[in-house]
């Protein structure tokens, strides 16, 4: 018996209301977008310091301690930040970085200098000595010396050993002398380092934080931050030696990365400058790639620049709109096309006519089907080279991309394939578990359904395990398994469900659902991204592991006979 007409008629429904949203998240980065800017003169459109960092290229890592980047490289770059800063704040003086302050006093910059320090004490040594000699060599360049980043966060040296440090150097410096860090570790270790420093130099990112901001209400939170030290540090001035936003990357809490936000958080600080002048430095100049197997795709995105050199966010005027937003719906439009060339292939090779009607209905829903895999699998393709920083991450997520598109074309023809016939006609029965599937080759398209669909939830399962224990540079990976979901939920709704015998899938699907609920408590409930993988995740639960059909189950065994009984079984889904 088919299903009653009101259920196939939401199946089409709720497959174009899930596509619709897709699509219109894409076609709205076409449209024209007000961004906060800066009224005056130029100068108040220019940023008053940033971050600048030279391992932008392939293969550039502050890691490997034989590159040295070449002064001429330098200078590019930095004749490229000269149109948006009169300054940049520097980490470090190993890799050819001691380069900076001769190369800024030919371009006219300013430098706020670092000198890396850490656990070795022979290289903080050199580092030290090497960063008093420049700035006493280019006093009318280097504006301030910053001994040390972030050295407490990262627990390489107790308090009293730095404040030993920044005593010398404060004692030999010709040049005021700074410490940063994240401004709640210096509120936590202010007693101790700030009789040691000239100014405060703190780290105010509101997407990092514990609870994150949205960027609507984030450069409101720097500078009510920025207050509190203040009032905290007294006479010492706070300069924010980082803030800034990322423009690709997952969403935490209220935060999300992307290009827009980005720029809407840089020129609202820019625009805040007039009314409440502001000292910070903005992180940073180029994108960092090789930050991505640290801090995951966001880490390597703050980029006022890409790592090409190409400037991402403009402080004044319109910003340019996604070159590449249309490929989505033209993927989409190619995988309706699939879809429809499907059901015409299909329809063609069977013998047994279906009422036009349906026959109409079980071809517009392998459209929408086609296009929502294309249009899932572009979102998750996109990911891919962001997210997966080795050999394990690129496997999986590829496979699970594989995954995701062949569970959702079978899911999508076994969809059709109900709709016309219903899940017990002539060409029904019970959709096998991976078990039969195995011990009924004959049955191709139940086989393949089984086999993608048990891959897929045991990697959703180690996703989902992942997001739990060790969230924070992990993606909210919902585009892989939105549409296997949904066709599955709906394959369920319309009664061909999985014996309950699939014990695979159930102890998968349970693994799935169990994840899901903390996932969706850790995230928060501002955090859109992971409610909406949360409830895929129990969507996905509910197709392949919770719902059963009633009746005998598919029995698999070593004899002849089992293996004939699940055959039989699999061939009738086809």
């Amino acid at each position: 018996m088919r299903p009653d007409a009101a259920r196939r008629g939401a199946v089409l429904l709720l497959l174009a209301i899930a596509l619709a949203l897709i699509l219109a998240q894409a076609v709205s980065q076409d449209r024209p977008t007000a961004l906060p800017e800066a009224a005056g003169a130029p100068r108040m459109q220019m940023l008053p310091c940033v971050s600048y960092a030279p391992f932008r290229r392939a293969g550039e890592t502050p890691f490997d301690p034989n590159l040295r980047i070449a002064p001429q490289a330098i200078e590019a770059d930095l004749r490229l930040l000269r149109a948006v800063t009169g300054c940049v704040r520097t980490y470090g003086l190993d890799h050819g970085l001691d380069a900076v302050p001769a190369i800024a006093r030919r371009l006219g910059l300013r430098v706020v200098l670092g000198a890396w320090i850490g656990r070795d004490a022979t290289a903080n040594e050199a580092q030290l000595r090497r960063a008093l000699d420049l700035a006493r060599e280019y006093r009318d360049v280097v504006q301030l010396l910053v001994v040390g980043n972030e050295v407490l966060l990262r627990r390489e040296l107790a308090p009293e050993a730095l404040a030993a440090l920044l005593a010398r150097a404060r004692r030999e410096s010709p040049v005021p002398v700074a410490y940063a860090d994240v401004w709640e570790f210096w509120l936590r270790h202010g007693p101790v380092l700030r009789e040691h420093v000239d100014i405060v130099a703190a780290h105010i990112l509101p997407y990092w934080e514990d609870e994150p901001v949205g960027v609507e209400q984030a450069v409101d939170h720097v500078h009510a931050i920025a207050a509190r030290l203040q009032r905290n540090f007294g006479s010492t001035p706070v300069f924010i030696a980082e803030t800034g936003w990322p423009a690709v990357g997952r969403q935490r809490g209220p935060a999300v990365p992307g290009t827009l936000e980005q720029a809407h958080f840089v020129r609202a600080m820019l625009a805040r400058q007039a009314a409440e002048p502001l000292d910070f430095n903005l992180i940073e100049a180029f994108d960092q790639p090789w930050k991505r197997a640290l801090e995951g795709a966001m880490g390597g995105a703050w980029g006022l620049f890409d790592a090409d050199g190409i400037q991402r966010v403009p402080l004044a005027g319109p910003l340019p709109t996604n070159p590449r937003w249309f490929w989505l719906p033209l993927i989409a439009v190619m995988g309706a096309a699939a879809g429809l060339m499907a059901g015409g292939w299909r329809r063609r090779n069977t013998a047994d006519a279906a009422p036009a009607r349906t026959d109409l209905l079980a071809r517009s829903t392998l459209a929408a089907a086609g296009a929502l895999i294309a249009a899932c699998a572009l979102l998750q393709a996109q990911a891919l080279p962001l997210w997966s920083r080795n050999l394990w991450e690129w496997t999986s997520s590829g496979g699970a991309l594989l995954l995701s598109v062949v569970c959702g074309a079978a899911a999508a023809g076994r969809l059709a394939q109900v709709l016309q016939y219903g899940a017990d006609g002539v060409r029904g029965g019970v959709r096998v578990g991976i078990a039969a599937a195995f011990a009924a080759p004959a049955a191709t398209g139940a086989r393949l359904l089984a086999i993608a669909q048990a891959g897929l939830l045991f990697l959703a399962a180690v996703d989902a395990l992942g997001l739990v224990f060790d969230a924070r540079y992990r993606l909210l990976p919902w585009p892989v398994i939105a549409a296997p979901a949904l066709l599955l939920l709906m394959l369920a709704w319309l009664g061909d469900r999985l014996p309950a015998a699939a014990r695979e899938e159930k102890l998968l699907a349970t693994v799935c659902a169990v994840c899901a609920v903390p996932v969706a408590i850790l995230e928060g409930p501002a955090n859109t991204q992971a409610l909406l993988y949360a409830a895929l995740l129990l969507a996905l639960a509910a197709a392949c592991g919770w719902i059963h059909r009633a009746g005998p189950a598919v029995v698999v065994g070593n004899s002849a006979s089992a293996a004939s009984s699940a055959a039989g079984a699999a061939q009738r889904v086809e």
